[in-house]
């Protein structure tokens, strides 16, 4: 029997490696096409942004090629009559799919780790190249740029630096234009802190200008004298970065690992703040491994009809082309419904596959063959 598992891996990780290359030159193609079209810069740049991008195509790539990987792998094995050989030696339709899924599992649990800790490294390199590409029309002209980018999200706050303070704050809701729990560190020349804000939160008015609530004022931190604390119910503000600039953080959240962002979300679901648009991400790192399981078994129903007629290459092909736009068009479809709210954030992600494993439990139940 493990002969037998050796030729039904050996094709299906043919066919799988195959569908990988064939469709990321496909999507490298369009993505150095629109760069050229957009005159992004040198192809030394355009190149560089196609490897940091390469782990995302993944996502996309991999449960496609799950299922182009049964499909093909099962209709090689049936062209060649070894199909038939194989359960002719006793080997059961049962054992032939459990071989595939495993193998599908093991893709889907890998799909998992790259779009965790991958995806979120690559999109943290790309927000850094093109914010050194944008420094240097500024660095020539001396225009203002803000310093603000997210530079660590620890124990559930951002952090980053401005021109004289730090600035850590919890969360940023972006339908009120609110910062939560936020505190500044202000510094002198002589890099020693001198005074130190806390509040509770922070409504933005207009401008510049900022409304502290329940706040705590230290002051005289860089004398030898005992700090000065005043309390009071609000104070304004001004701070030189706009709503725009925590906007941007904000975006920049999808360069956190799996485990910040969740801790993130949970700092949101504590504020009252909708959390759906990085909940949605959370769970799509999954869903997407899961999706690779359910779509290598999915190719899988070709076993109870084996007949060669019915398992043309041409008609292969046309199916997996049609089925790759398609669940690319609907997928990401109804990620943006999550993320907008306008669905709940787990079928968003777990719906497509979800959809596919109710047609496989009832599509086996039917056959009464999977034994």
């Amino acid at each position: 029997m493990s002969e037998i598992r050796k030729l039904i891996l050996k094709e299906w990780m043919r066919f799988f490696v195959g569908s990988v290359l064939v469709l990321l030159l496909v999507l490298s193609l369009g993505h150095i096409l629109n760069s050229l079209l957009r005159d992004v810069g040198e192809l030394k740049t355009i190149l560089f942004d196609l490897a940091l991008e390469t782990p995302s195509f993944l996502v996309k790539v991999f449960p496609v090629s799950c299922l182009i990987a049964s499909l093909f792998s099962i209709n090689k094995l049936t062209n060649r009559n070894e199909l038939t050989a194989i359960f002719a030696s006793g080997f059961s339709r049962k054992s032939f799919i459990i071989t595939i899924g495993a193998t599908g599992a093991s893709v889907g649990v890998l799909l998992f780790f790259i779009n965790a800790y991958l995806v979120p490294s690559a999109k943290h390199k790309q927000d850094m190249a093109n914010n050194a590409r944008q420094s240097l029309p500024a660095a020539t002209t001396h225009s203002k740029k803000s310093t603000l980018s997210i530079n660590t999200l620890n124990a559930g706050k951002i952090w980053f630096k401005g021109q004289d303070y730090f600035f850590s704050y919890s969360s940023f809701d972006r339908q009120t234009n609110t910062l939560y729990n936020l505190t500044l560190y202000y510094y002198n020349k002589n890099f020693k802190f001198t005074e130190q804000l806390s509040a509770s939160f922070a409504e933005y008015k207009d401008h510049d200008n900022w409304l502290l609530a329940n706040v705590v004022h230290y002051t005289n931190l860089d004398n030898k004298t005992f700090p000065t604390i005043s309390k009071t119910s609000e104070m304004p503000l001004k701070i030189r970065e706009t709503v725009s600039d925590f906007k941007q953080i904000n975006a920049n959240i999808s360069t956190l690992n799996i485990w910040k962002l969740n801790d993130y979300i949970g700092v949101l679901r504590a504020n009252g703040i909708n959390y759906s648009e990085y909940f949605v991400s959370f769970l799509d790192k999954f869903s997407s491994g899961f999706t690779c399981l359910v779509l290598a078994i999915l190719a899988s129903t070709a076993l109870f009809s084996p007949n060669r007629r019915n398992s043309s290459f041409g008609k292969n092909v046309a199916f997996v082309l049609g089925f790759t736009f398609m669940y690319w068009f609907i997928y990401s479809y109804f990620l943006s419904l999550g993320e907008t709210s306008q669905i709940p954030a787990v079928v968003a992600t777990f719906g497509v596959p979800f959809f596919f494993s109710i047609y496989l439990f009832f599509y086996f139940i039917y056959h009464r063959k999977l034994r």
